[in-house]
């Protein structure tokens, strides 16, 4: 039989679970390796082929080939136990309270280092910029594999969540395309990637497209702001991608006090804004 995973290993794992034996006792033929593709895409399963598996070892014998993990187990605790930085560190919380008391001072300091843990930054938004040159390397050989003159012209930290990606070159408009339906693709790939890896988001800026954008939306939210402090409610047009978010995030920006959210009929998204009170209706 055939069994098809993600990689070799979890074929082989499925195989000894299905044939009901050890891994090392399974004979089969790797039919096709396992690929990871570039940035998810072209991605391959493993497919191996099952020709049998060799006799499975008796009761008896399985138990002893247990108890000798067991053994080895054992052993191992009691070689940990024997080396002398852990004695060292085992004896320090087995000494008495009383002769461990700590002094005012003591407490002061550990209160200290406990209140600027709080107000350090996170792990992650400390190691953003240490991403950046990995990401850029990246692009490029993205980049290098498409038919498009485009370059890479700045990969740097927006914020602590966002990594600013810039691209330019004299297919930028291309890579951008009709009604931005290439721009929008680029940057579900580019979102799904830095997600995954990363725990980051991008922001994608082809040429000028962003900063274009940006500035009609904001145009476009002035005749909604007005409308807004005139009536108390307001619903914007059909939008999506980058476009749905800078609208929220001005708006919310705007009208703390309101009901700002996105709602959803058929495959459209749009915002609405009105009175918290009223946003059942």
């Amino acid at each position: 039989m055939n069994i098809e995973a993600k990689d070799l290993q979890t074929a082989l794992i499925e195989a000894s679970k299905q044939l009901e034996c050890s891994v090392i006792d399974l004979e089969y033929e790797v039919i096709q390796h396992a690929k990871a593709g570039f940035f998810g895409l072209f991605r391959k399963n493993a497919i191996i082929c099952i020709k049998g598996h060799k006799k499975t070892k008796k009761p008896h014998q399985e138990k002893a080939k247990k108890n000798q993990s067991e053994n080895f187990i054992k052993h191992s605790q009691k070689n940990l136990e024997k080396n002398e930085h852990y004695k060292e560190h085992r004896e320090s919380f087995q000494k008495p309270l009383e002769a461990n008391t700590p002094t005012k001072e003591h407490y002061k300091v550990k209160n200290d280092t406990i209140f600027d843990s709080f107000h350090k930054e996170s792990p992650e938004e400390k190691n953003i910029a240490s991403y950046i040159d990995e990401i850029k390397i990246s692009l490029e050989n993205l980049l290098a594999t498409f038919d498009f003159d485009i370059k890479v012209v700045q990969v740097s930290v927006w914020d602590e969540n966002c990594v600013l990606i810039k691209l330019d070159g004299e297919d930028a408009a291309l890579l951008i395309g009709k009604e931005a339906h290439r721009y929008k693709a680029f940057s579900y790939l580019l979102y799904n990637w830095l997600s995954a890896k990363y725990k980051i988001q991008p922001r994608l800026e082809i040429a000028q497209f962003l900063e274009n954008q940006t500035q009609a939306i904001e145009n476009y939210l002035k005749i909604l702001i007005e409308k807004v402090e005139s009536t108390g409610r307001v619903q914007t047009k059909p939008l999506d991608g980058i476009w749905l978010k800078l609208a929220l995030e001005k708006l919310r920006e705007r009208f703390p006090d309101k009901y700002v959210a996105i709602k959803q009929n058929d495959d459209q998204r749009y915002i609405v804004v009105n009175d918290f009170l009223k946003k059942n209706e």
